[in-house]
């Protein structure tokens, strides 16, 4: 009895205890039981003992039972109060350390500018000072979410009073919500002209971007481009590309005239425009010369190359090249209206019925396709050129007798020749 009682005691161990630990009391009072009630004799006594000591068993079970579901409860009960106030709490807590911002689309017009160089906290403090967005902060915050607040270009902005950051940031990367100062050139302008357009565009005198053209050291031109002889350019004329320009308010006529010659050096990359000029044995500088002939004489695409052969072939054969072009803006150089007189007898180094060779700089400002034609000419033997119909496309010839009887036709349909 004693060996089969003491197997069911330990049968009967809290599998348990090596989870929650054993319970020591429990532990002693159980062995203590043990030697409490010794198998008594005879055998009903032994029963009875052994009834008892499972029923107190099973009552110590259901107690640790008891105490485990309490524990659990209570940590749920924990937890569910801690989730339960943080969710309570968050709201609040991200309100104190979010930054202060307004909210909508704002109202009203503001007109703010930004600087060259500036980061998000001074277009925040702008902003903020001029009533855009609540704090400069916000701005910051918002600037740091969207990684295109890197695209926002200096200018002038038209955004709106009272504006959530976010939505200020968001009108700033609209290209129609930054103001810009346009100027159109087409091909073929001409130094003179170029400087009046700039100066009304950027609201500055005529002189002021008169004396920002002529210090050309300034300008940075292309280093491969001499005068001929290898002195030094003297004028901008041929380097003021022609293009659409978009200048921030407040740039200086400098920094906008360096902007077209910077544009023109792309061009000449991007044609090999000094490369193409010295494959024909001649320098670029005199290449661009050609090229902004080629502009003003040339209307029409297939013209182009065909009047390059001819100026060349006349280069060539040491004959004055008598391009009207040339002549007539020697006279406006010279103060004069080409249209009451006779260009063609004014005293002038553009004058190329006077002069042989090339005039001294360009007569206008070349672009691309002009460019193109004039280090590529047309293969022919041509050395005359008229028009020859009303549109203004051109007649080509080498013989004298056939450019006479074409300048007779010419004038005779009135397409132009004098």
């Amino acid at each position: 009895m004693v060996s089969h009682e003491y197997r069911d005691s330990l049968e009967t161990v809290d599998p348990h205890g090596l989870l929650f630990g054993q319970d020591d009391h429990d532990y002693d009072h159980h062995l203590a039981s043990y030697y409490e009630y010794p198998p008594p004799h005879p055998a009903e006594g032994s029963r009875r003992a052994l009834q008892r000591h499972r029923a107190e068993q099973r009552r110590r079970q259901r107690q640790r039972r008891g105490r485990r579901v309490l524990i659990v409860l209570v940590v749920l009960i924990v937890a569910a109060v801690v989730l339960t106030g943080w969710f309570v709490v968050k709201p609040f807590v991200a309100s104190r350390l979010a930054p202060n911002d307004w909210s909508g689309a704002g109202t009203g017009t503001v007109r703010v500018e930004v600087h060259s160089g500036e980061g998000s906290a001074q277009i925040g403090a702008t902003l903020a000072k001029a009533g855009v967005v609540r704090s400069e902060t916000a701005f910051v915050h918002a600037a740091k979410e969207n990684t295109d607040s890197a695209l926002i270009q200096p200018g002038i902005y038209t955004l709106r009073s009272h504006m959530s950051a976010a939505g200020a940031l968001t009108l700033m990367l609209d290209p129609a919500s930054r103001t810009a100062l346009s100027v159109s050139l087409p091909e073929g302008t001409t130094e003179r002209d170029t400087v009046a357009k700039l100066a009304g565009v950027l609201g500055v005198p005529t002189a002021q971007v008169r004396a920002a053209a002529d210090d050309i050291a300034n300008l940075g031109l292309p280093a491969a481009y001499t005068a001929p002889g290898g002195g030094p350019i003297t004028s901008a004329e041929g380097f003021l590309f022609p293009a659409t320009y978009n200048f921030d308010p407040g740039s200086s006529p400098a920094d906008a005239l360096q902007v077209m010659i910077a544009a023109f050096t792309r061009a000449d990359r991007d044609a090999q425009f000094s490369l193409g000029a010295k494959a024909l044995r001649t320098s670029p500088y005199q290449a661009l010369i050609v090229a902004s002939m080629i502009e003003r004489e040339a209307k029409f695409a297939d013209d182009r190359a065909k009047v390059a052969r001819v100026i060349y072939n006349r280069l060539a054969a040491g004959d004055p090249l008598k391009v009207d072009a040339s002549s007539i803006y020697g006279a406006i150089q010279a103060g004069l209206d080409p249209s009451k007189q006779d260009y063609a007898k004014v005293d002038s180094p553009y004058n190329t019925y006077t002069h042989k060779g090339l005039p001294p700089t360009p007569i206008s400002n070349p672009g691309s396709a002009a460019m193109s034609a004039a280090i590529h000419p047309a293969p022919g033997n041509w050395i005359y050129y008229v028009n020859g119909d009303a549109a203004g496309h051109m007649y080509f010839t080498a013989s004298d007798t056939d450019f006479a009887k074409a300048v007779a036709r010419c004038q005779a349909n009135h397409w132009g020749c004098g």
